[in-house]
């Protein structure tokens, strides 16, 4: 039993694969457990958002109700009938001291009874930088003097008609007798408007107790350090508990984009401050604020997190120990494997010599053994393949060249016969002589490639018929560095391209011309390779027919530039440099000559002569 528990471990990738599936079942199992904690934070967290939610709510209702009383208080005052009498009495002018004495009485006299019937309000002012300002409680009214009121906006604003009535932020009242700073009251202003005449007599100010406000803020706790307070619909910081943060944007509270998009009655929300994951929520009052409360989403789920933290430190240990321990039989599995990809690529390489080494029984082993002897099949095949591959370039090689020597003899005949027939008997026994001489000497070299020199010795032969032919109006230049000369190329490929140049651009000229053979090396070290440059300042080659010059479709007799010869020369250079390799054509337009580009870049056994 234990053999056959042995083998069976030994021979199959299942049974090893099953036990480690077990291994990541197990550690999987772990990982629900902690998951399992980390919802039961998320519940608590839902738990402690609606309380937090309740608790916004309660606030800003209480919020509401101050608001809403201090500008009912407002309205009140504003259709007070006994105050419209005194305002509108002194509209008219000509009073005594005793009777504006008696009007400032009788007005201090009702704004106390109105202030006197709301808990919330802590007192009630009646201003106007022109006249006497009338006040309940501690009023001081030569404090309103020095306050100077129509340097405040919110005065402009209320007397302008630009606003019919709004809310000061959370202040000190500037305009208590009991001294500087002493009271805090959140201001309800409201323009005083002489009702008979529709003018503006002063602004009506409602001062709500300030620490009822404070008191109904701190009433809510968020965590350790969050807080709530109130912005209006501006942005502005209007009630905190922090006097420094009165009239603050949101911008100072980081948010500044998030806020002004919420427009809903309640919402909620998280968000980045300063790197720290932070839970807003928000909710209406009856005006246009807003009341906020942020807390650290960390202070919320308090101890939560801090077992959870111990949960993952659990976690991680057993983590650990299935790592390594999946380590271990993975590795058992993988390193045959590795050594199969290894044995890849020096096949990759052409390296067909590096047969894999694994001597397992499972499947991995049988596997690398029918690689092995794919292997020595796949190289049998190349070599198969390369040797019929080399016989067809050789054929197509000779196929090309039985092409172009007819080729070569019929125009250099032709010329010979061309003088026979005007008599010019010494230039065609010379002609015949320099024939018989370049016959003799391509006869006389073996193989498909030449030196640069020997193709170039050919050359200047066959130029010895064209100069005769054409009365020496034909001149060839020829320009290549010494160190260039004995490397190979292949047969008979500048001698086409020179008699395209001559019998297609040079010979319809009068005066003739000169072709100029340039061989240089290309500038790019990483290719490298050689550059022969043909040109000549003949007749040049029409645009319409140079995109078929090497397609042997222009239509016309099969010589020279329009023949087989091109053809063979690009068709050649692409057999033994490949597609990179060929020529290429360029004529300017108007008969400005023909530059014949042949690019040879070099195979790595080619380019060690360069």
């Amino acid at each position: 039993m234990i053999s056959f528990i042995r083998n069976r471990l030994g021979r199959s990738l299942s049974t090893k694969l099953i036990l480690l599936l077990l291994m990541l079942l197990t550690f999987a199992i772990a990982m629900i457990s902690s998951l399992y904690f980390w919802f039961s934070s998320e519940v608590i967290l839902r738990n402690v958002s609606a309380s937090t939610k309740q608790s916004a709510k309660q606030s800003a209702d209480y919020l509401s109700l101050i608001l809403t009383v201090g500008s009912d208080m407002g309205q009140q005052i504003f259709r007070d009938a006994r105050i419209q009498g005194v305002i509108q009495e002194e509209a008219k002018g000509g009073l005594s001291v005793d009777q504006k004495f008696d009007h400032k009485n009788a007005v201090n006299d009702i704004l106390n009874n109105i202030m006197y019937t709301s808990s919330f309000v802590h007192s009630i002012y009646l201003l106007r930088e022109q006249g006497v300002s009338w006040g309940s409680g501690l009023f001081n009214a030569s404090k309103v003097m020095r306050y100077t009121l129509t340097e405040r906006d919110w005065y402009n604003d209320i007397l302008g008609g630009r606003q019919d009535e709004l809310w000061l932020p959370l202040q000190f009242d500037p305009f208590s007798g009991g001294g500087e700073n002493t009271r805090l009251v959140l201001t309800f202003v409201k323009p005083l408007h002489n009702l008979a005449t529709r003018e503006p007599a002063g602004a009506i100010l409602v001062n709500v107790d300030g620490q009822l406000i404070l008191q109904a803020i701190d009433r809510i706790r968020l965590g350790k350090t969050g807080d709530f307070f109130v912005v209006d619909g501006a942005g502005k910081v209007v009630i905190a508990s922090e006097p420094e943060r009165w009239s603050d944007t949101l911008e100072t509270t980081g948010l500044g984009e998030r806020l002004p998009r919420i427009g809903a009655e309640e919402s909620e929300f998280e968000l980045e401050l300063d790197g720290v994951r932070q839970y807003a929520v928000t909710r209406k009052l009856k005006n246009d604020w807003t009341i906020v409360g942020i807390v650290p989403v960390g202070e919320m789920i308090g101890d939560i997190a801090r077992i959870q933290q111990q949960i993952w430190l659990f976690a991680t240990l057993l983590l650990a120990l299935a790592s390594v321990t999946g380590y271990l039989f993975s590795k058992r599995i993988t390193s045959p494997l590795k050594s199969l990809m290894k044995q890849m690529k020096e096949i990759e390489r052409s390296n067909f010599k590096a047969l894999s080494a694994v001597s397992s029984q499972d499947e991995i082993g049988q596997l690398s053994r029918r690689f092995n002897q794919m292997v020595g099949q796949i190289e049998a095949l190349i070599d198969q393949v390369n040797e019929v591959e080399g016989k067809k370039r050789e054929a197509e090689m000779r196929a090309l060249r039985h092409q172009i020597n007819p080729h070569f003899l019929y125009n250099t005949l032709a010329t010979i016969r061309w003088m026979i027939k005007f008599g010019r008997k010494e230039g065609a026994y010379d002609g015949i002589s320099s024939l018989v001489r370049l016959m003799e000497a391509s006869m006389e070299k073996q193989g498909v490639f030449y030196t640069i020199r020997d193709e170039l010795e050919l050359l200047d032969k066959y130029m010895v018929i064209q100069r005769f032919r054409y009365d020496f109006r034909i001149h060839l230049d020829v320009r290549c560095e010494e160190a260039l000369m004995d490397v190979s190329i292949p047969r008979m490929l500048l001698q086409p391209i020179v008699e395209n140049a001559i019998f297609h651009g040079l010979a319809p000229k009068e005066d003739g011309g000169t072709v100029t053979v340039t061989i240089e090396q290309t500038a790019d070290t990483l290719e490298p390779g050689l550059i022969l440059r043909i040109e000549d300042d003949g007749a040049g080659v029409p645009p319409d027919r140079l995109p078929g010059l090497l397609l042997g479709r222009t239509g016309e007799a099969k010589s020279g530039m329009f023949g087989i010869g091109l053809n063979h020369v690009h068709e050649t250079v692409q057999l033994y440099y490949g597609e990179r390799s060929g020529v290429e054509i360029v004529s300017p337009p108007g008969g400005g000559g023909t530059i014949v580009t042949v690019r040879l870049l070099m195979k790595e056994e080619m380019a060690i002569g360069i």
